[in-house]
This record gives C-alpha cells, sequence and structure tokens, in this order.
C-alpha cells in the first residue's frame, strides 16, 4: 500500500481497511466464500465490475495472501481458492451482510437491481427436492425487464442446479413470473412467497404438487430469517 493511500495509523482496522474497503473488493471476497471458484462464476456474482477490475482485485489478493490462484488438473482453467487468512474473513464479511439487512433501509436497494445478480444468487439457493424429478426446469420471467434480461431458466439435475440464461428447447415444469422487485423481496425474505402470490405480485404455473413446495426448492438468501429493527431505528442506506 503506497503512503498516498494509506491511513498512515498502526491501528491494525485501518490497516485492514486500506485494502478490504476498496471498491468491488468485499464483493470478490464474498463470492470466493461463497463458494465460487472460477473467473467466470465470481465475475457473475458482481455483474457490474469491470472484468479487468476483477482481475486486478483477484491479483491483489493473491499477493497479499489472501486467495491463492491454481490450474485445473489436465485443463488451462484457472481456480481462485481462499487460504485460510481469506476464510478467516467470512465473519467479517457476513457480519457486514447481517448487520445490513438488520438496520439498513431496503427501498434504495431495490431501485436499482441488476436482474443477471438475482438470477445467480436464486441458481445458489435452489436446492434439489426428493419430490422433484430429474431434470426439472424453472423458468423465471422477469416481466418487466428487457428482452435480453428476461428469461433465466434452473435445471434440477442428479442433485446439482444451474443456471442457463438461453433457451435449449427446455421442457419447463415451472414457470416464476415477478418483476425484479417483487421476486428480489421474496428471496431476501421482505416478503413470504406465499404473501407475494396472493397479493398477485408473483405467479407461479405448473402443476401443484411441484408449486406447493416451491420455497423448499427455490430458497431464500441466507440473509431471509434476519428480522428488520423497527422502522424508525433504520439507517438510511
Amino acid at each position: 500500500m503506497s503512503a498516498k493511500a494509506s491511513y498512515g495509523q498502526f491501528c491494525p482496522l485501518a490497516m485492514a481497511a486500506e485494502f478490504l474497503c476498496s471498491r468491488w473488493t468485499i464483493l470478490v471476497l464474498r463470492e470466493l466464500l461463497l463458494g465460487s471458484r472460477s473467473f467466470n462464476d465470481i465475475s457473475r456474482g458482481v455483474a457490474r465490475m469491470s472484468r479487468t477490475l476483477l482481475s486486478s482485485r483477484l491479483k491483489e489478493l493473491t499477493d497479499r495472501g489472501i486467495v491463492t490462484k491454481r490450474l485445473v488438473d489436465g485443463s488451462r482453467h484457472t481456480q481462485y481458492q481462499l487460504t485460510p487468512a481469506g476464510d478467516a474473513l467470512s465473519s467479517v464479511v457476513f457480519g457486514m451482510a447481517d448487520w445490513s439487512q438488520e438496520w439498513l433501509q431496503i427501498e434504495p436497494s431495490l431501485e436499482n437491481i441488476e436482474p443477471d445478480h438475482l438470477m445467480w444468487n436464486l441458481r445458489r439457493s435452489a436446492r434439489s427436492h426428493p419430490d422433484l424429478p430429474s431434470p426439472f426446469v424453472v423458468h423465471i420471467y422477469l416481466s418487466e425487464q428487457p428482452t435480453d434480461h428476461q428469461n433465466g431458466w434452473l435445471v434440477f439435475k442428479d442433485d446439482e442446479v444451474e443456471l442457463c440464461i438461453v433457451d435449449h428447447g427446455f421442457e419447463v415444469d415451472v414457470q416464476i413470473e415477478a418483476t425484479t422487485r417483487n421476486l428480489t423481496r421474496c428471496f431476501m425474505g421482505w416478503c413470504s412467497y406465499a404473501e407475494a402470490i396472493d397479493k398477485g405480485e408473483l405467479t407461479l404455473r405448473g402443476p401443484e404438487r411441484f408449486t406447493s413446495i416451491a420455497e423448499h426448492w427455490l430458497g431464500r438468501s441466507r440473509l431471509a430469517n434476519i428480522e428488520k429493527q423497527p422502522e424508525a431505528l433504520l439507517v438510511r442506506a
């Protein structure tokens, strides 16, 4: 860290903040902590971050000993892995997320949602279920988005879930239709799926044996069970 960029303090908090608080770094760490290993998967989790800047941040984290970089056996594909020091940042990164879920107002975060980020997180929260066939295909339709960001398909097969953004002629079992805002509110636990359906904010189409257990296979954010503080106590984002 250059003297110009340094806080000039010996305080360990200041020393860590000098690089952890640089733009996008915490979110890159979030993706690694949530299991992303390839450059492309990390990039999908930080969709608005340029690939050039992502490469720079990963290099810095590698140089500092927070991340390791290696080639996958028998290929030219690179994987990134957190070191023990990187894994130890879990309490820092998720602690910030927990605080935000409890104490920050939510409305500003719903004004400019990245639909690709929502799709990627839905894929991450989705889980196979013993009552589902294999394959099982869910079409997500974001009604207010432009055509190239409206559609995504979750493909459940052999205990894995993949996200496709191109229609490969899937035989769809269930379709979910909502605005990006309303689906995000359900995913984050700010509104239940049942409540959104009752209000007409979310539509599930498909056999009742699948739609009735949708919350089990679709899942929600790991933060969804953290309750908001009373409105008068919330912090403006």
